[in-house]
């Protein structure tokens, strides 16, 4: 097992009063609860940069286009979708 750091956290006293309830529901220790509970907040945290990072570079390529609106975006789908179901290749890249 990996070596650990001892970390002291302070908590409200509800807040500490509900970790050592649930801890014990589950039948773990409050560093295991805390730990698996910072470990959800952390992959939270990355997907949520991650997708952000997405959006960004979506309304790059959208501006880049000439796209303005969800409904012109509707419509290249739309269009991408009737031709691959067609066996035509209308990416952008292509025309």
């Amino acid at each position: 097992m990996p070596q650990r750091k001892p970390v002291t956290i302070s908590l409200p006293p509800p807040l500490e009063s509900a970790v050592q309830k649930l801890a014990k529901k589950q039948h773990q220790s409050i560093s295991e609860l805390v730990r698996a509970a910072l470990r959800l907040y952390l992959d939270h945290s990355e997907r949520e940069a991650a997708l952000s990072r997405a959006f960004a570079y979506g309304r790059k390529r959208a501006k880049q286009m000439g796209v303005a609106s969800e409904k012109q975006v509707q419509a290249i789908v739309d269009e991408l979708r009737r031709s691959r179901t067609m066996g035509i290749d209308a990416s952008p890249r292509r025309r």
